[in-house]
């Protein structure tokens, strides 16, 4: 029969002991070494023995011990010479059992003896409290403790109301060394799939590498108004030069960098595919600044290959030209990234007057922008229930706030069943990120021609659909929007990827 060894003296052992005695004594087998009187308990439970003896004597251990299979020891002694006695002893009779042994303080020297001893682990009495104490301060992670490593490999994360992870959907969040389990909500715990919504005052449950982890929860808590976060903190744009005309690309790069330099992106990174022309590269690389790479591709590296080596990076958007956007394959990798992706349009949406070279700092006057982008708004068409993709209205208010954009609604409902959840959704978005909105309702007006229609171009966001990667001929076939919102090639447009 297996045994739990408790050797305890101190006011920390006799509380450890109470509660085991109190609460656990039906889980184990226990025996039970002690000097003060106090430590025996008045009723004695079956599975336990208690021995009243110098526990520092190899004799009297020997005697009590005899025959006994040990699994585990707890040395939980105030005096450490005493505690060092006991260890001694045990590891040198009992090599295989796991010992747990409670310190003032984990130095260097308790350090390196558990890298020595395998089944040893050092509990330290002043980290234990100093944790308590720190996980009591706001804006610090909860990390779990009593099992795993204790460094941080799983963590309690609360949502804020204006977090970038607030209304996602869990399957749009790339989730590289890391992982979101569950969610606690209302004094309730939901394990967490792909198509389950973060919303605000939620607690998260994550765990993953706790190198890691700090970098997550700072993103968690992030606020709104971040944007290209929580995808990633970089802008990719990808040119290539056997489908492209060079007024195309230098177009393209200059929409990428207005983006790069009105958003919360660290990096513009223009990758060019299938080089040339060396005198357009040139021009091209002349963009070049601290904060933006150019990068040209001599290993024949193709699009979708391309695409697929930034899996899991850092990139938070990518910007393609409608040439590449128009590719079936192309679509079909930009979809399987679960990266946003921004398509350059007929109609720019930087400014006239805005020139590459400007610098962030001259961007704005007195909060106000003094380049606004050369878009009415920022649009979004729902169809039936397609507003339900929360993270869709996030991700627009949150792009629309740094672009200073008011967003506009079009609620397309031909048998005239429009539901008042769109309005009280929006509205609620809408006051987190303080950023107007309005709903133009309709059951007639075709969303195609109405976008085709428009006089003034508008910045429109469409949900990344699987339905978007199929070739033109299925499109007309299909009545899904977003199947045939992106051949209208007059509005820039951002894709936003959601799990369907």
């Amino acid at each position: 029969m297996k045994h739990i060894l408790l050797i305890v003296d101190g006011e920390i052992a006799l509380y450890f002991l109470q509660k085991v005695v109190n609460a656990y004594y039906s889980n184990n087998f226990y025996i039970v070494f002690y000097q003060d009187p106090v430590f025996l308990p008045s009723e004695i439970p079956s599975t336990f023995q208690f021995y009243q003896c110098d526990y520092t004597s190899s004799f009297r251990l020997n005697n009590l011990l005899a025959n006994k299979d040990i699994s585990d020891a707890f040395i939980v002694l105030k005096d450490p010479n005493e505690s060092n006695t006991v260890y001694e002893y045990l590891r040198n009779n009992y090599k295989k059992t796991r010992i747990i042994k409670s310190i003032y303080d984990l130095n260097s020297k308790y350090q390196q003896l558990m890298k020595q001893d395998s089944n040893l682990m050092c509990i330290s009495q002043t980290n234990a409290i100093s944790l308590r104490l720190l996980s009591r301060l706001p804006n610090v992670p909860v990390i779990p403790r009593g099992f795993g490593l204790e460094q941080g490999e799983v963590m309690e994360i609360g949502v804020p109301s204006g977090s970038v992870f607030a209304h996602r959907q869990i399957g749009t969040i790339q989730q590289i060394n890391w992982k979101i389990i569950g969610i606690y909500r209302h004094q309730n715990f939901m394990l967490a799939t792909s198509q389950s919504i973060i919303m605000p005052g939620d607690t998260l449950l994550v765990a993953g590498n706790p190198n890691v982890m700090q970098t997550i929860y700072h993103r968690i808590k992030s606020d709104m108004g971040q944007f290209p976060l929580p995808f990633g903190r970089e802008i990719y744009l990808i040119l290539d030069m056997s489908l492209q005309r060079r007024e195309q690309m230098l177009f393209d790069c200059r929409e990428a960098i207005y983006l790069h330099k009105h958003l919360k992106s660290i990096r513009l990174t223009i990758k060019i595919l299938n080089p040339t022309n060396f005198q357009i590269i040139q021009e091209i690389d002349s963009l070049s600044q601290n904060d933006i790479s150019v990068i040209v591709d001599y290993k024949n590296f193709d699009f979708i290959q391309t695409v697929r080596n930034k899996f899991g990076k850092k990139i938070g958007l990518i910007v393609v030209g409608r040439e590449i956007f128009s590719k079936k394959n192309y679509r079909k990798i930009l979809w399987q990234s679960k990266i946003p992706v921004f398509k350059t349009a007929k109609n720019p949406l930087s400014a006239n007057n805005y020139t590459t070279d400007i610098v962030k700092s001259k961007l704005y006057e007195k909060n106000t922008l003094r380049y606004p982008p050369a878009v009415k708004e920022s649009l979004l068409v729902v169809t039936g229930d397609s507003y339900k993709d929360y993270h869709i209205s996030t991700v627009i208010f949150d792009i629309s706030k740094q672009l200073q954009l008011n967003i506009k609604v079009y609620d397309f409902e031909p048998d005239n069943h429009f539901s008042n959840e769109i309005a009280e959704h929006f509205s609620n978005i809408s006051r987190i990120f303080e950023r107007k909105f309005f709903i133009e309702r309709t059951n007639s007006h075709n969303p195609i021609l109405y976008l085709r229609n428009l006089k003034t171009p508008v910045l429109q966001f469409i949900p990344f659909r699987v339905s978007i990667t199929k070739s033109r001929v299925l499109a007309f076939m299909r009545v899904q929007f977003e199947s045939l919102s992106f051949m209208v090639e007059s509005n820039p447009q951002f894709f936003i990827p959601i799990v369907e």
